[in-house]
């Protein structure tokens, strides 16, 4: 049992909020952490050695694989991987000594408790079935703070970033041990500088989940971040880190254009860039002729001067034309014209140039799939109306770039009434992944595209998402090896269920568009698709 210094601890909780500073303004970058932040495979394996009744899977809160590796990423220089000052472990009660650590999915809920803890209480807070790190925090100051750690983590000199995490208090409130003044209590430093601090992190009925953080300013091209106990004597400082990130702090880019453009008119978009610390000033255009597959630069970096905290930008399209449907125009900004080679270092906007001849479309096209198994690729769409349509012609490209014909598939013509079509491509396909895209044609020669489906062609596929970031719309690739029904969910970063649907799986690799999202915010989302084979997740970005 800690003793409790309540008075010094309350003294230097209060002290330790002058430490916190204001957290990024408008959009953020990526996690710059990824995988390595949320405590999750490939970084995370699961320990098979662990003790029994850790994970052996008789109840929901020792669910089998139920405990992680250590966090050994320190042991080689530049890794930019997590580890630890304090000592892992993975037995029966090794929790109990102070100044252990150890990477779990479910430590207590309502049921119980762990073995490892029993009165420790909280899961992951990502959601996704993954690893978070649990902390019974140092006595006192003889031992390391240090209790998370990565090293040699690649910024831009210059730029803003900001720091988060999800921090628990692991102690319910109606503990014997739940004494105030003893609330875990962390500081977060940039080398060797304190950005933020949790304060006090209050004792809960049930676990609660608490977003803490601070920003910094990038002076060296790496950086080292360190988690550690902010009080000078870490009594009861018992807590759960997860979702870590580190995200380039990304003013605003509103961007103005026509929804619709008619062929043969003469077209410009107007970009306005905000940014109170008037630092992103350099800036350099980019086109995508894939539907967002990819980006080719169209100048080489160019400096803005700033009005007040904006500036405004117009691109020139020139006269467009019906093959330029689909074309993504990119504004990208950054402190420096190096950092605008780097997607660490840099925020972005897109507009999406959609071209008609100013007559009503042929087609409403409501869904576009695809899967591939056994050599054969099989395409599945539908659409909702049809007016005066003659058919669509199916095009296919090995990079997503040059597409070719493969066949034309006649379509109803007249119809008010949902109708489904599918075609079979049995013809050879070489490399990873396979692309393909519907060109819906009517009977005046009028056509539009559909989104671009991407098949993965090996057998191992793992799930992918593209485009990532994106902005109404993705597809997400994978492979499965039965034909099944599975749910797939759309989370907010803070863990807020902002989509779900049931989809189709067929056995061999699958494509599904995700598209009539309701209206979400900019940000990081957290995908699944699950059923009681499959447990796919990957994070993606909303413009």
């Amino acid at each position: 049992m800690k003793k409790f210094y309540t008075l010094v601890l309350t003294v230097l909780s209060v002290c330790s909020y002058q430490f916190t500073q204001a957290q990024c303004n408008g959009i953020k970058g990526p996690n710059l952490l990824g995988a390595k932040g949320t405590f999750s495979v490939p970084f995370i394996t699961i320990n098979t050695t662990a003790g029994t009744c850790t994970s052996s899977g008789s109840n929901t809160y020792n669910p089998a694989g139920n405990i992680g590796n250590a966090l050994t990423g320190c042991m080689t220089s530049g890794s930019a991987l997590p580890c630890s000052d304090y000592k892992y472990t993975s037995a029966s009660g090794g929790l109990g000594p102070e100044f252990r650590y150890t990477i779990i999915k479910n430590i207590g809920d309502t049921s119980g408790g762990n073995c490892i803890k029993g009165d420790w209480r909280g899961t992951d807070h990502t959601g996704d079935g993954g690893y978070f790190m649990a902390v019974n925090g140092a006595p006192d100051t003889t031992f390391s703070k240090i209790f998370y750690q990565i090293k040699s983590i690649p910024v831009c000199v210059g730029a803003t970033y900001e720091f988060s995490a999800w921090v628990l208090n692991i102690l319910p409130s109606s503990s014997s041990a739940a004494k105030h003044g003893s609330e875990p209590n962390i500081s977060f430093k940039v080398n060797g500088t304190v950005i933020g601090n949790s304060g006090p992190i209050a004792y809960q009925s049930a676990p609660t989940w608490v977003k803490v953080g601070g920003s910094f300013v990038a002076t060296t091209n790496t950086v080292d971040l360190q988690v550690v106990n902010a009080t000078a004597v870490a009594q009861g400082n018992d807590l759960g880190l997860d979702d870590i990130s580190i995200n380039v702090c990304q003013s605003q880019i509103a961007v103005t254009g026509a929804e619709h453009v008619c062929s043969g008119t003469n077209t410009s978009v107007s970009y306005a860039v905000t940014d109170n610390s008037q630092t992103n000033s350099w800036y350099k255009w980019k086109v995508s002729k894939d539907g967002g597959a990819s980006f080719i630069d169209s100048t080489s970096g160019d400096q803005a001067v700033f009005t007040g905290n904006s500036f405004t930008l117009n691109l020139d399209l020139g006269k467009v034309i019906s093959s330029m449907n689909g074309y993504k125009y990119r504004l990208s900004v950054s402190t420096s014209q190096a950092g605008l080679a780097s997607a660490d270092c840099l925020y972005f906007n897109d507009y999406t140039l959609i071209v008609t001849d100013c007559g009503a479309l042929p087609v409403t096209l409501t869904s576009f799939n695809g899967r591939y198994s056994n050599g054969a690729s099989v395409l599945d769409w539908q659409t909702s109306q049809e007016f005066n349509t003659d058919y669509f012609e199916l095009l296919k490209s090995a990079d997503g770039k040059s597409f070719s014909p493969v066949a034309k598939i006649k379509s109803a013509g007249f119809s008010n009434l949902k109708r489904n079509y599918s075609y079979q491509d049995n013809t050879p396909n070489t490399g990873k992944y396979v692309y393909y895209r519907l060109k819906q044609v009517d009977i005046n020669g009028k056509y539009t595209f559909s989104t671009i489906v991407k098949l993965a062609l090996g057998s191992n596929a793992t799930v992918s998402v593209y485009p990532n970031p994106f902005n109404s719309d993705f597809t997400i690739t994978f492979s499965a090896t039965k034909t099944a029904m599975a749910t797939l969910k759309l989370h907010s970063s803070t863990g807020q269920l902002v989509f779900s649907k049931i989809v189709s799986v067929n056995k061999g690799n699958n494509s599904i568009l995700v598209n009539n999202l309701p209206s979400i915010i900019p940000g990081i989302y957290y995908m699944t698709v699950s059923n009681e084979e499959l447990n796919f997740n990957s994070k993606l970005q909303k413009l």
